[in-house]
């Protein structure tokens, strides 16, 4: 029997991730920088690229990767049949994006991949998030589940009633950008006073006056009054964006991922006690947890995508991705 092997994709604004994998598990991982500058097809080519670098390391030919699944930020913007992505953080056309070494405003990957492979799917990477939560998270005893990312930016995907949520440009829910504040800070979408440009861990770093969230966090366990101030203010504002989304999709279990969610300890209990305060019809027995593939969801979430439906027992039977090779870095 011929072996069958997909790749998974994840792109965000620092790193590129590639996988590949067959029913047996994971065969490769490679991870590079994400390349910001050059035309707007220097990321698909980065992807290409790294697809093929993949299959060496896992002893295959790149042509012989079947489907291709990529999570990516977004959001997107439908032109022909083709959606490209339009994300505040790769695209340094955008408004607020003077940071960012290029004069990008979309990136055409779906139809440059798309000539590649025959089987290529592309969602916001936490779509792909909550697609893996459901086949192989503990959201898979749920049909009205949604996954957070609480990171660099905030984004969130959503099964209700057994249906995955995606709107007409596939950006549902973009829960990044949901208005929070009639003022404040400016978003790297353009908005002023959403939850992304208040919360996120950009934000959070920004307004302590650091580099990372983390440092902030540090700060926090050491007892720093400013940095106990800002991470509350920042879980209380999350939880009442929690809470928004609730309210939209009368949900029954938040997972929560992202980098800011390392410190789990220190915000899970702020944000549960914010987010029980609401409307208690719509958020008593809502649960409300970190995820379970915390450390695996970058690979996990772009396979889910294009993961053949006999592969998926033995995966969780075996929890495949916990068994995945050490990431090879280019």
């Amino acid at each position: 029997m011929i072996a069958e092997y997909i790749a998974g994709v994840d792109i965000g604004g620092t790193k590129l991730i590639t996988t590949i994998a067959d029913a047996t598990g994971i065969k490769a991982r490679v991870y590079q920088h994400t390349q910001l500058q050059g035309d707007t097809l220097t990321i698909p080519k980065q992807v290409y690229y790294l697809i093929q670098k993949t299959a060496e390391y896992a002893g295959i030919h790149h042509e012989e990767v079947k489907a291709v699944g990529i999570a990516t930020c977004s959001p997107f913007e439908k032109k022909g049949k083709y959606k490209e992505i339009v994300a505040p953080n790769l695209c340094g056309g955008l408004a607020g994006n003077e940071h960012l070494p290029n004069d990008w405003t979309s990136i055409p990957l779906e139809e440059f991949m798309s000539d590649l492979y025959q089987n290529v799917v592309i969602e916001n990477d936490c779509v792909a998030a909550v697609v893996a939560e459901k086949l192989f998270g503990a959201g898979k005893m749920y049909d009205n589940l949604v996954y957070v990312t609480w990171s660099t930016g905030i984004g969130a995907g959503a099964y209700v009633d057994g249906r995955l949520i995606r709107g007409k440009n596939d950006n549902a829910p973009h829960f990044g950008h949901i208005f929070i504040a009639e003022d404040g800070p400016q978003c790297g979408c353009g908005n002023y006073g959403d939850l992304e440009a208040i919360a996120s861990g950009t934000a959070i770093a920004r307004d302590y006056g650091v580099r990372s969230a983390k440092e902030v966090f540090d700060n926090y366990r050491r007892g720093d009054t400013k940095a106990i101030h800002i991470v509350h203010r920042a879980a209380r504002n999350f939880a009442r964006g929690l809470a928004s989304l609730n309210a939209l999709f009368d949900t029954e279990y938040i997972v929560l991922g992202g980098s800011v969610m390392n410190d789990s300890d220190i915000l899970l209990p702020l944000i549960r006690e914010e987010f029980y305060t609401s409307f208690p019809v719509l958020s008593k027995n809502v649960i409300i947890e970190k995820s379970s593939l915390f450390e695996y969801i970058a690979d996990i979430s772009a396979l889910s995508l294009v993961m053949p439906a006999s592969w998926i027992e033995s995966w969780r039977a075996g929890s495949q991705w916990k068994q995945a090779p050490a990431l090879i870095k280019l």
